[in-house]
């Protein structure tokens, strides 16, 4: 595997489950939280945990189907930001599918040379390697959104 591609897996990984300089990881910073407190409207007119880890693994997703085809679908926006479930189970669900679009662009990504990372998204004014650094990106800012409405519960 080539550097650059490295580097961006540990990134993703880092972030989302291993031990980060930023401080905790998304993994962590799930970790503890029911469904009842994932539902929770702490900041009146801010997204709930539950949403900001749904919109995560909606995007998660269609960075996976972009690297794995090498091209930008057309993702369809009303699946993002979607309704909260209302069980521990469906917020389970929800957690087991961010966990599994981490692990699916992971791997989707084994393959991949550093030259790949600077095609063109087709249909797109920005790199693979733009749009991969700025998932991570994406990534971090929510958790932080996470981590703030976790202490105001």
């Amino acid at each position: 595997m080539n550097t650059e591609v490295k580097f961006l897996r540990d990134q993703i990984e880092t972030t989302f489950k291993g031990d980060s300089w930023h401080g905790p990881n998304l993994v962590k910073t799930l970790e503890g939280i029911d469904y009842k407190q994932a539902m929770e409207r702490p900041m009146d007119e801010r997204h709930t945990i539950w949403e900001l880890t749904d919109h995560i693994s909606f995007w998660m997703e269609e960075v996976w189907k972009s690297v794995r085809d090498h091209k930008m679908l057309n993702p369809d926006k009303k699946k993002d930001w979607a309704e909260m479930g209302a069980t521990q189970d469906e917020w389970q669900q929800s957690v087991e599918r961010l966990n599994a679009a981490v692990n699916m662009t992971l791997d989707a990504m084994v393959d991949w040379d550093d030259e790949d990372l600077y095609e063109k998204v087709p249909g797109r004014d920005f790199t693979f390697k733009q749009m991969l650094h700025g998932m991570v990106h994406h990534n971090l800012y929510h958790a932080g959104q996470i981590n703030i409405l976790k202490k105001k519960l």
